[in-house]
């Protein structure tokens, strides 16, 4: 029975991970994310439910419109399954977000609820920024609004605080902000978004988010200018978006922040 339980969590994450891809398409460019139905970007044609089955379409329609036969991204049967895999490995993952005390899969639900919503943002802001390179003003304000719930609704333990959030609201947006009006760094994009993280997080660990997000970062850029050594592409100017890191830092936050600050803390001991 525990196992069906996942089953169960897994197939309900395909759905998400379905409207996740609605979102992914429909926010950067301003339309409505629920009205009109799914339809192909292509041809325009509206999309039957029986072609619209997470993962099993995608493999019945052989990665091609019904009508028109363009080809269909294996970004959204990817999209999908990690939508399965956030909805289905909450309860486990969960447990390792704030109190080390807490039993593997012995969260309440509200905490769990709040785990997905924020796991679910910051994926969407690393395809979005990634595919785009822009961060959506919709998915920062739900951040925002999301971490002053969990202050008011989550209990000691899972919540920063509403002093140490109010705080992380302005610690890295504001770094940001700088940079961007400095030298242009960052977007304005990232500032907005580090004012919502700064929410969820809190002062403390929102700077293991930032440590996370520019070694991921730097990282990926020396690789490239590296890719680009040897091409000879010696004046080529590189271009990457931030977003994508912030996001993958702030997940990897959400469930080992505080060990990772636990274990640095150990040193000074």
């Amino acid at each position: 029975m525990e196992a069906l339980k996942y089953v169960v969590l897994f197939v309900f994450g395909l759905a998400f991970g379905s409207f996740f891809n609605v979102l992914i398409y429909r926010l950067p460019r301003d339309l409505s994310v629920v009205s009109p139905g799914s339809y192909c970007p292509h041809c325009k044609k509206h999309i039957r439910w029986y072609d619209n089955i997470p993962l099993l379409s995608y493999v019945i329609l052989r990665a091609k419109c019904r009508y028109c036969g363009a080809p269909i991204s294996i970004r959204y049967p990817l999209v999908e399954l990690v939508g399965g895999l956030i909805l289905a490995g909450i309860p486990f993952l969960g447990s390792l977000w704030g109190d080390t005390n807490v039993p593997v899969g012995r969260v309440n639900p509200i905490h769990d609820a709040f785990a997905i919503a924020v796991v679910s943002i910051f994926f969407l802001v690393l395809v979005i920024d990634f595919e785009h390179q822009i961060i959506p003003d919709q998915l920062s304000v739900a951040l925002f609004a999301i971490g002053w719930l969990g202050v008011l609704f989550l209990r000691p333990g899972f919540s920063p605080g509403w002093l140490s959030s109010l705080i992380g609201m302005f610690a890295l947006s504001i770094f940001f902000l700088i940079f961007a009006m400095a030298i242009g760094g960052f977007g304005i994009g990232d500032v907005k978004l580090a004012v919502g993280m700064g929410a969820v997080y809190g002062w403390q660990q929102l700077i293991v988010v930032a440590m996370l997000s520019f070694v991921a970062g730097g990282i990926v850029a020396a690789i490239y200018a590296v890719y680009l050594l040897f091409r000879r592409k010696y004046r080529t100017r590189i271009q990457i978006p931030f977003g994508p890191y912030l996001a993958l830092g702030a997940i990897v936050s959400v469930f080992f922040a505080q060990r990772i600050m636990d274990w640095y803390l150990a040193f000074f001991k």
